[in-house]
């Protein structure tokens, strides 16, 4: 859940209508293009991956990582905003937990 926030954050603070590099948002290359493809499939983001280029007769292997490029659609910002509401909302109780504890202890 944490790749899928990371991931739907940036194409939302990056959002200008063109597809944005998400390639490095993770050191796991594999695990990235699995979170990207279920978003991709629950229909909250576009994903185009760019033609790799074949370098292998200049010396050099075809095993490097390949550009992807997504974009957020209406769906995914939706869902960014159920997720952060989930992030946020211990945080909420713990203030209100610590403000009761407080107002025990002094007998308001």
């Amino acid at each position: 859940m944490n790749l899928e926030y990371n991931i739907l954050n940036h194409l939302n603070i990056n959002d200008n209508g063109k597809f944005s590099d998400v390639t490095f948002l993770d050191d796991d290359y594999k695990e990235l293009k699995k979170v990207l493809n279920t978003l991709n499939e629950s229909n909250y983001i576009v994903v185009d991956e760019c033609s790799s280029r074949n370098f292998e007769a200049f010396g050099i292997s075809n095993d490097r990582k390949k550009c992807i490029k997504a974009k957020i659609k209406i769906n995914g910002k939706i869902y960014l905003h159920s997720l952060k509401k989930e992030v946020s909302e211990p945080k909420q109780e713990t203030k209100r937990k610590r403000s009761f504890k407080l107002a025990y202890f002094f007998n308001l």
